[in-house]
């Protein structure tokens, strides 16, 4: 594969992640690649490690934190490459995984995210191999705090790619974009992932994952047991402002992607998960429900990109029947 990749990465407060992030970037044995760092507002000296340590870098500095969203479409409305990778500073790449994970969208010209074995950083536990979504409309990170024991070692097609090491088509990237933004900014941070697989999906993009490009991320490196249960318990130790925007953007992310008819069949898992959801945010942090009952402006606008996004469907569709494709494939 040929072309230039840009990676993007957005930090806040990473300086103990950050400078391992990038010497990982700067040792790729795929060289073709520009490095942006977007900081947001950081006050713990990582803009001047990017400055000092990495002057390849090009370092957009925020005065606040505006988000993961706002700050990855800054990164990207700065961008040149053909494909977008972006990354947590809390990640390690191995030194070939762009050359492992790039040729997996000559597969398909379909192919429009691609992602990697990611494990945590005691190099067996896994984190994700790949995004699906499960009838309660949560993220499934397929593998998530399992041992890693080579069950997850075939590649193929996944819904969407986890956001921590997600590759991107720039193709893709502009056909999805939604009132201009690839990310959406009202979600400020977390689920963005999610919403950007999904929109994808609908639009006739695939996700794909390739085992042997592996990724080191800390999220939870410490963090014991699985499931629903451990991660409502790692939900409980966050601060109210970021429950707030998870449960936000859960609700964001069904209202602009699901088909009602889908919702409807699996309304009883939807309403048993949120029951459950809520209960939990009532005893953990009773802020939490208190601010979603702010949250209608959010609610609102979800529901205008919502039919902003059927638009492009129904003129897609269009194009397809004129022109003789019937294949209105796409997940969600």
């Amino acid at each position: 594969m040929k072309g230039m990749v840009s990676i993007i990465v957005v930090s806040w407060e990473s300086i103990k992640f950050l400078g391992e992030c990038l010497r990982s970037v700067r040792e790729q044995t795929y060289q073709e690649w520009e490095l942006i760092v977007v900081d947001n507002g950081s006050e713990d000296g990582s803009a001047d490690l990017v400055r000092e340590k990495f002057p390849e870098a090009r370092l957009i500095e925020g005065s606040r934190n505006l988000g993961f969203a706002r700050a990855g479409n800054l990164g990207l409305q700065q961008s040149r490459g053909k494909w977008l990778l972006f990354i947590n500073p809390d990640v390690l790449l191995e030194r070939d995984w762009l050359e492992k994970a790039l040729p997996a969208f000559k597969i398909s010209p379909r192919i429009g995210m691609v992602t990697g074995k990611i494990l945590r950083f005691d190099r067996r536990t896994i984190d994700s191999t790949g995004q699906f979504i499960s009838r309660s409309r949560r993220a499934i990170e397929r593998g998530y705090n399992e041992a890693d024991r080579g069950q997850h070692n075939q590649e193929g097609y996944v819904f969407s790619v986890c956001g921590a090491v997600a590759l991107y088509k720039r193709e893709m990237v502009e056909a999805v974009r939604l009132n201009g933004e690839f990310l959406d900014e009202d979600f400020f941070a977390f689920y963005e992932d999610l919403d950007v697989g999904w929109r994808a999906n609908l639009l006739g993009w695939r996700g794909y994952y390739v085992p042997d490009a592996v990724v080191y991320h800390y999220r939870g490196g410490s963090q014991k047991g699985g499931g629903w249960l451990a991660r409502f318990s790692q939900l409980s130790q966050r601060p109210t402002e970021i429950k707030f925007h998870i449960v936000k953007n859960r609700y964001l992310t069904i209202i602009k992607n699901d088909r009602w008819g889908k919702t409807l069949l699996s309304l009883p898992y939807i309403l048993g998960f949120d029951t459950l959801l809520c209960l939990y945010m009532l005893m953990a942090d009773p802020r939490v429900v208190g601010k979603l009952f702010t949250a209608g402006p959010y609610f609102k606008a979800a529901f205008r990109k919502r039919r902003c996004l059927r638009e492009i469907l129904k003129k897609m569709m269009s194009a397809q029947v004129k022109g003789g494709d019937t294949d209105t494939s796409g997940g969600g």
